[in-house]
């Protein structure tokens, strides 16, 4: 990043929007002296109400007085004329945990997050914690400081590993679920929120629902919820492709329907995290989702979506012939697309891909599996190339217009790239795959039970192919989806992003601005508010968000990054169980 300045242009006068409802708060509050001052801003309380117009006064790590501070003094005071003041945003899906946790100031400061306005991130996602116990992980958080509120989360693939080490591809026995409940209970008291999970990663994936549930309901004793990147969103799960399927097959639905049995069976807040439909065969897979969702919370299951806002999914750039592919022919496929024991049978993987593209049999479950694929990640004419060491030409095309353009079919491209590229890349080429369809994304967008996150970390370097999620989560939606589309509005957008995953959580000082709330600000204008991240520049700043506040103090300041750690770590251990 070689600038630290965001590119604001600050927009004086008022914001006319027909569905906007401005209050003069009245009458002034007698004189009084605050750390900060702002003043004039249009505020969204991160209720979904509608903003109103008020002066806010801050005293040390707290919102002290809201009204009409005219008559008040300030250490510092910002004019947010013609601006909106709105909640820290807060990150329900977030992988920033090593970075926080780590010996570089650099990542603890978390520019590409404090840049777009988040001030909260919730770790354990996809069920892994940095390290354990849980104390131990809040401990590495505070050693240094971070620039952002940090909450702790127990990983369900953290406490399996604990307690079947290698022992786990199979479904926990009575004795070591209890040993898992212990762990649980462990990291509840130390000052966890829940339960994050990844059932359709190892080891969570061999877990069964009876197991998850009984470890959710350890977490019910003390008021907290569950989180997961669930068993399955596509036609089936990430580890397995058409020619691995044996006996009764996972489909996109399953995972949902898990999420809602968990909520149902234990009563506690369970969460379907970063949801998406991937690939057209899955598009419109969310009406059905929203269907299951909507019957479930009628029946009083506590069900919630989180959700980042973009039809390209994944962190980085993919693949699309499988890993067996390029491995000797004959190698047992059983283990899934993730199987450790593959790793380092590929050194001569031209060769077998070449053997295995020969043998008649082979060669049809292997076309059969890369033809899924390319359906799994959007279809050809939005496989787009990211990476390309042996002809750079390419970068920016799609896969689609490179197989025109050689006569030959998406497959037949994939494969001359793999055999005829002269890099070490075993595909020859890296695509950014956009596998997902807007009505999706702005269905699951409109419900009122989605909350945003980024399913990101921190990055201080990045290249083509990564996902613009990193920087643009928050403008991103707030500047295409609200300003520009009209999916859901500012107020409904802001809640999202604030009060509703405070909800989630159970934070009740954050995510609303209120007398006595801590002062987690985020100050933007929405005339200008733009993500500028891309699938080929995805390091490109936000712009619009002069101002963001955590804790009382300034981590964006007029546009700039302060290199301040004001976050802290969120211990839930002050809270006694409901047991």
């Amino acid at each position: 990043m070689a600038s630290h300045r965001t590119n604001i242009r600050l927009v004086r006068g008022f914001l006319v929007a027909a569905s906007l409802h401005l209050v003069v708060l009245a009458p002034p509050v007698a004189a009084q002296t605050f750390d900060v001052i702002v003043r004039n801003g249009r505020v969204l309380d991160g209720t979904g109400n509608p903003a109103f117009r008020a002066d806010i006064g801050i005293v040390g790590d707290r919102i002290a007085a809201i009204g009409d501070l005219s008559a008040a003094t300030a250490s510092r005071t910002i004019d947010a004329t013609g601006l909106y003041v709105s909640p820290g945003f807060i990150d329900v899906h977030s992988h920033a945990d090593r970075s926080l946790a780590s010996d570089n100031l650099e990542g603890r400061m978390a520019p590409n997050l404090v840049v777009q306005g988040i001030t909260t991130v919730v770790m354990g996602a996809d069920g892994r914690n940095s390290t354990w116990p849980i104390a131990d992980e809040m401990a590495a958080y505070r050693s240094l400081g971070v620039a952002v509120n940090v909450v702790p989360m127990v990983g369900h693939g953290t406490v399996r590993g604990l307690v079947m080490g290698d022992d786990y591809e199979r479904p926990a026995t009575e004795e070591e679920i209890a040993a898992m409940r212990e762990l649980v209970r462990q990291g509840m008291e130390e000052g966890a929120w829940g339960l994050g999970a990844g059932p359709e990663y190892r080891p969570g994936r061999f877990s069964t629902t009876e197991e998850i549930i009984a470890l959710a309901e350890v977490v019910a004793d003390y008021d907290g919820f569950y989180y997961s990147h669930q068993r399955s969103q596509s036609p089936l799960p990430l580890w397995q492709t058409p020619s691995i399927v044996k006996g009764w097959r996972l489909t996109g639905t399953d995972g949902m329907k898990e999420t809602i049995r968990i909520g149902r069976e234990t009563g506690i807040r369970v969460v379907g995290s970063h949801i998406k439909a991937k690939g057209p065969t899955m598009w419109g897979q969310s009406a059905r989702d929203v269907m299951l969702i909507d019957r479930a919370r009628a029946e009083g299951v506590q069900v919630y979506l989180d959700q980042y806002p973009y039809e390209t999914f994944g962190g980085g750039s993919a693949d699309v012939i499988p890993p067996w592919g390029f491995a000797p022919p004959g190698t047992d496929r059983s283990g899934g697309r993730d199987d450790p024991d593959w790793r380092g049978l590929m050194d001569n993987y031209k060769e077998n891909l070449r053997q295995n593209l020969a043998d008649p049999t082979t060669h049809d479950e292997l076309i059969q599996d890369i033809e899924y694929v390319l359906d799994l990640q959007g279809g050809a004419d939005r496989h787009i190339i990211v990476i390309s060491p042996d002809d750079e030409s390419l970068i920016g095309k799609t896969l689609a217009e490179v197989a025109a353009a050689n006569g030959r079919t998406p497959v037949e491209q994939l494969v001359e790239f793999a055999l005829n590229g002269t890099s070490q890349m075993r595909s020859g080429v890296r695509f950014r795959p956009v596998a997902g369809h807007a009505f999706d994304v702005e269905n699951y967008m409109r419900q009122m039970y989605t909350a945003t996150s980024t399913d990101a970390g921190v990055i201080l370097q990045t290249r083509a192919g990564q996902h613009p999620r990193y920087f643009g989560t928050y403008p991103r939606k707030l500047a295409y989806y609200v300003r520009e589309r009209g999916v859901i509005s500012l107020p409904f957008a802001i809640r999202s992003s604030t009060g509703l995953p405070a909800q989630i959580i159970g934070l009740t000082d954050r995510g609303v601005i209120r007398e006595g709330a801590a002062a987690d600000l985020v100050i933007f204008d929405f005339e200008t508010v733009q993500d500028r991240a891309t699938i080929l520049s995805p390091g490109e700043l936000p712009e619009g968000i002069p101002y963001v506040m955590v804790n009382g103090e300034f981590t964006v300041d007029n546009g700039t990054l302060t290199r301040r750690l004001p976050g802290r770590v969120l211990d839930r251990s002050e809270l006694k169980p409901r047991r």
